[in-house]
């Protein structure tokens, strides 16, 4: 067997420090004595498929007649019962690798350890296929076959066709034998008519049939006709039983899942019932007796006859069975895919019941470990910075003492409910903050530092490393048997020697300690867990739903190496400048941290986004996540306040300044108009700022500075500056024909506008910034198109670009065209929509300006005559923005100068 035994005292130690156990923890009651389906036995079953399929957990199950003559043999026999059901549950895998049975015959509590299983499991599929003498019921593997069919359902002309004549006692020419799709059934004698309940008895055993027949390629039932000789008999049926009958069995055609549970299948279509009188009866047995024919078309996508017996346990902790679609979307989950990005990132092999679709960069994963296991920050909890902005001086020593105890060999410390670790959980007040410890010397704990040792607070800290375990398997795709370890320290109770005796108690099952290989797992489920993104809104996967996270068309991607070091690093500095090429990802990182003030309690109102470009704006306002304005608006806005002495911002407490290379002082200070109303709204002093308020960050790109006026940008010097470096919008080709022209100018000349601030400004982030660096090696196959003609070819040639592009199968979606000046935008606007009436384009392309258009992105860029005013802008520039707004494909048509 596989249950370990421990004595009464170790039984007893294991139920009073339930609460110590990280785990998703349901409880039963059981009668070992008993069969699996009696006195309520079958509940194990449920719960087991339940935790399997959420991550895993402990079941503990009350033995009700553990001291009423219970002996050894009577559990061995209970318990090898479950093992068999377990094996059909998780389709015949090895239930080693699963389950951990605890206890004794003798016990009061048995508990067994369930690990996540590697894709949903069910208990009854309440589905089956055909045999040539019978049914059965399907496995796994033929479900998902069933589900992923596709296509139109076939005709009931394409069954085989149904003898004209039946005669009493005879066998038909055509049907001596059963098939897979020709069933007999005699349901009565021919000395026991038993006519009353036959309508009933069919209903019943129609439902299988259909399955059956519906599942493989259609067939008929043919009730009268008994399975020995293929003998007539027929069913007495007198009409109002016939009636019965067809009435009985439309109720059961709707109970039957037909690929969708919103589906209907028609009768006479997808169905159908009909009565052939038997011919040649005796007299004594003629009346109303009749062969009674049930029909059903070959179905595409799975017939159930219910909806399958699978559970989960919901965001409330109760456990839950599944309706069909969200089912059928948890079978079908580890096919989904998206092809067309397979070129550039890696799709996870994320193996659990509920895993979500993730892409990345191939090296992120590896990356971001390692920036989280460097020497220089490994044996300091993080983030930095968390504990001062929740605790004193005095409980902050205090929790670095008690986190001292785990300075050994390979490690992470990481404070809990901080941006990427944090859980949708109310903390109670007693608690000052969670700590999450990852260790190969010491396993895996939670530790709640909190005011009281309340049951509530207990249950708080069992609730939070449940949770984090739920991320790390369900989100992260860890599968290895781990488990965490909940301590409670109250910090005014000095039981800091009782808690370091709490380090030697280890109650989980061996096959549980955490090893070399399990951390660097756990440390890549949490990688995951906590970058992983929607590329459409920014949310996280912390934030979806199940549901959400199933659906077939929602898919994440990891932050970038950057990125992740970005926000996890600088999640509490108040004023942050940010240095980024293009396409290095600013604007997902900016939205990413206002999601994270949100989590903290922020609203709309209180954060405020300014752009330059209003393009930009709008893309970010669609996600209705804070107030957005560019810079121009603004500072009208605020001008407009000063006049009537109104307060518009009076609720800004936090401000993100996108794009801010673009940026111009020549409509006033926006800079300190910022700090004067960051200063006002958070009483001015860093000490009083709650941690959702105070944030000033900035990003730019000196690279993509086109213009030569001042930005208004004071100096980097003394600033809180952070560097990245990787692009990953572009493809390598683009990325080449761009760096050319970001490679910076030999001269220190200053422009004309431009303050010798910002020329320094310039001069310093060179010598500290890391040259860009494309994150991954795609290449389209396509260079760069650069096309030279005179002037009055430039609009022949854009239109010849337009069609090869649209003809080549870009979606006109993917696609914008951009100018330099409004001007030209004007002018072109009429051409391209008369271009479109002629190729028979449903919708608009986009038309705009290369500064508008900064920020944005379109798989393919056709750029028209770039050119500046080079008293006023730098073309080097000015074509680095217009390059790297394409992610794959890149025209640019121009004069030629010659």
């Amino acid at each position: 067997m596989y249950y370990t035994c421990l004595n009464f005292s170790e039984i007893f130690f294991r139920t009073r420090k339930l609460h110590r156990y990280g785990e998703s923890i349901l409880q039963c009651s059981v009668r070992i004595t008993k069969g699996i389906k009696e006195c309520g036995n079958d509940v194990v079953l449920k719960y087991v498929c339940a935790l399997l399929n959420s991550g895993g957990g402990i079941l503990h199950m009350k033995s009700l007649d553990y001291n009423h003559g219970v002996k050894s043999k009577d559990l061995d026999l209970w318990w090898s019962g479950m093992e068999n059901k377990f094996a059909d549950i998780i389709s015949g895998d090895d239930i080693c690798n699963y389950f951990d049975m605890v206890g004794n015959f003798d016990d009061p509590d048995l508990y067994l350890f369930v690990k996540s299983a590697e894709h949903i499991c069910t208990i009854d599929y309440h589905a089956r296929l055909p045999t040539d003498t019978a049914t059965h019921e399907v496995s796994y593997h033929s479900v998902i076959k069933l589900l992923r069919k596709e296509g139109r359902c076939c005709s009931l002309a394409d069954l085989p066709p149904i003898p004209e004549h039946f005669f009493y006692g005879k066998t038909c020419e055509q049907m001596k034998q059963e098939t897979k799709q020709i069933q007999f059934k005699q349901l009565s004698t021919p000395n026991n008519p038993d006519s009353l309940m036959l309508p009933d008895r069919m209903s019943h055993m129609v439902s299988k049939y259909v399955s059956a027949f519906a599942n493989h390629e259609g067939g008929h039932i043919f009730f009268g006709i008994e399975d020995d000789r293929a003998a007539v008999y027929g069913e007495q049926l007198n009409p109002l039983d016939q009636q019965r009958a067809v009435a009985l069995v439309q109720n059961r055609m709707n109970i039957v899942i037909w690929g969708d549970a919103r589906f209907k299948a028609i009768k006479g279509v997808h169905w159908d019932i009909n009565f052939y009188p038997v011919e040649n009866c005796p007299k004594k047995k003629q009346k109303h007796r009749v062969v009674v024919v049930v029909s059903v078309c070959k179905f595409p996508g799975g017939v159930f006859t219910a909806c399958p017996d699978s559970y989960f346990i919901n965001e409330e902790g109760n456990v839950q069975s599944w309706v069909f679609h969200q089912w059928k979307l948890s079978m079908l989950n580890s096919f989904r895919d998206k092809p067309e990005l397979h070129n550039r990132f890696v799709r996870l092999p994320i193996s659990v019941p509920q895993a979500p679709l993730v892409f990345t960069l191939k090296h992120t994963i590896q990356g971001i470990k390692a920036k989280l296991l460097r020497e220089n920050v490994v044996n300091k909890p993080q983030p930095q910075h968390f504990l001062e902005t929740y605790a004193s001086m005095d409980d902050r020593r205090f929790i670095y003492e008690i986190l001292g105890e785990f300075n050994t060999g390979k490690h992470l410390c990481i404070f809990v409910n901080c941006w990427g670790l944090a859980i949708a959980l109310q903390r109670p007040e007693e608690v000052i903050c969670d700590v999450l410890i990852l260790s190969e010397s010491h396993g895996c704990h939670l530790l709640t530092f909190a005011k009281s040792d309340e049951p509530h607070v207990h249950q708080h800290s069992q609730s939070v490393a449940a949770s984090i375990k739920f991320k790390f398997v369900s989100l992260g795709g860890c599968t290895d048997k781990f488990g965490i370890v909940c301590h409670l320290i109250c910090m005014y109770s000095h039981n800091h020697e009782e808690f370091k005796q709490s380090l030697t108690e280890y109650f989980y099952p061996s096959h549980f300690y955490v090893t070399l290989s399990k951390l660097d797992n756990l440390i890549e489920a949490m990688v995951i867990s906590i970058s992983a993104y929607t590329p459409v809104d920014f949310t996280t996967l912390a934030n979806n739903r199940r549901e959400a996270i199933l659906s077939s068309d929602v898919y994440f991607f990891l932050l970038t190496c950057d990125q992740f070091e970005l926000l996890w690093t600088q999640q509490f500095t108040r004023e942050l400048w940010v240095h980024s090429p293009p396409g290095g990802g600013k604007t997902v990182a900016a939205v990413q941290f206002i999601q994270e003030l949100k989590r903290r309690g922020c609203n709309k109102e209180n954060i405020l986004y300014l752009a330059e470009n209003e393009m930009l704006c709008s893309y970010v306002r669609s996600f209705e996540i804070c107030k957005v304005l560019d810079r121009r608006k603004f500072l009208e806005q605020i001008q407009e306040c000063d006049r009537e002495n109104a307060v518009l911002f009076q609720n800004v407490q936090n401000v993100v300044v996108d794009d801010a290379q673009n940026f111009k002082d020549r409509d006033g200070d926006w800079y300190g108009e910022i700090q004067k109303m960051l200063d006002r709204n958070t009483n001015g002093n860093k000490r009083l700022r709650s941690v959702r308020e105070g944030y000033f960050w900035v990003f730019m790109d000196y690279a993509q500075k086109v213009h030569k006026f001042s930005a208004g940008l004071p100096s980097v010097i003394g600033k809180n500056n952070f560097m990245m470096s990787e692009v990953t919008r572009n493809s390598k080709e683009i990325f080449d024909y761009a760096l050319q022209f970001m490679q910076p100018s030999e001269t220190n000349a200053v422009h004309v506008g431009e303050t010798r601030q910002e020329n320094k400004n310039e001069e310093i982030l060179r010598k500290v910034e890391s040259d860009p660096k494309l994150g991954h090696t795609y290449k389209t196959g396509r260079n760069v198109d650069i096309v030279k003609c005179n002037n009055s070819q430039i609009k022949m040639k854009l239109f010849e670009k337009l069609s090869q592009l649209l003809d080549s199968g870009v979606d006109v979606n993917d696609l914008a065209i951009l100018v330099s000046k409004t001007k030209e935008k004007k002018d072109l606007e009429t051409d391209v929509i008369r271009f479109e009436k002629e190729k028979g384009v449903g919708c608009h392309m986009t038309v705009e300006t290369v500064k508008q258009f900064s920020g944005l992105e379109k798989p393919a860029i056709i750029g028209v005559n770039p050119h500046v005013n080079e008293n006023h802008a730098d073309l080097d520039k000015f074509v680095v923005n217009l390059a790297t707004r394409a992610k794959e494909s890149l025209v640019i048509i121009s004069p030629d100068e010659s």
